[in-house]
């Protein structure tokens, strides 16, 4: 059998591995985000742009359909993790999914309420090339998630209510059958004979 003193070596080692693989993810990581900020806000409000094409109905339309779609889908989704038969990996990846629906939102948010220099370049392009698309963005995100949150209220009323009818109709059946049950042990019950009248002694004269 191994000794604990030869064990320790390996376990150090273990230990070491893992320390750098975290501080090599840390680092790609950090890279990662700073290199996504210093481009995204750019390239989506470039994409934008090309969707609008500098039309002021068109930067209200397509800012709606983001707004809305993009914040109740995602909701939508994200709600589904909340249900008890889900496991937590399945939770979190539907919460990762939920994310990633609602990613041009994000994107949008973190044009216009960044500030880095890549946010206030997307920001020129946006207020100049795509007029109204963020604050009809903001404007059906709220919207989107007032619907949301009515929808699941009155989901919540109809299912209690349906419960309550279900329990009704299982408490006036329970009722019904337990009248039928009485009324046929009534029925097949037997009816009991009068006794027979004795005869009597002879007249008395």
């Amino acid at each position: 059998m191994r000794t604990h003193s030869q064990e320790s070596p390996a376990k150090q080692a273990n230990w070491t591995a893992r320390i750098i693989l975290v501080v090599v993810a840390l680092v790609v990581l950090t890279a990662a985000y700073f290199a996504f900020a210093a481009i995204l806000p750019v390239w989506w409000a470039n994409v934008i742009r090309n969707q609008v094409q500098g039309k002021l109905g068109a930067g209200i339309l397509v800012g709606m359909f983001h707004g809305f779609v993009f914040t109740f889908v995602p909701l939508l989704v994200a709600w589904q993790a909340t249900r008890k038969s889900v496991s937590w990996p399945w939770k979190l990846t539907i919460l990762v999914s939920a994310v990633a629906l609602a990613s041009p939102n994000l994107l949008t948010a973190g044009i216009m309420f960044g500030s880095s220099q890549a946010a206030h370049n997307g920001q020129r392009i946006l207020g100049t090339e795509a007029t109204w698309f963020a604050m009809w963005t903001q404007i059906s995100a709220i919207a989107a998630a007032v619907s949301f949150v009515l929808g699941l209220v009155l989901w919540r009323v109809w299912r209690q209510r349906g419960k309550k009818m279900r329990a009704l109709r299982k408490a006036d059946a329970e009722r019904s059958m337990a009248a039928k049950t009485a009324n046929d042990t009534a029925a097949s019950s037997p009816v009991p004979e009068a006794p027979a009248a004795t005869n009597s002694q002879a007249d008395r004269r």
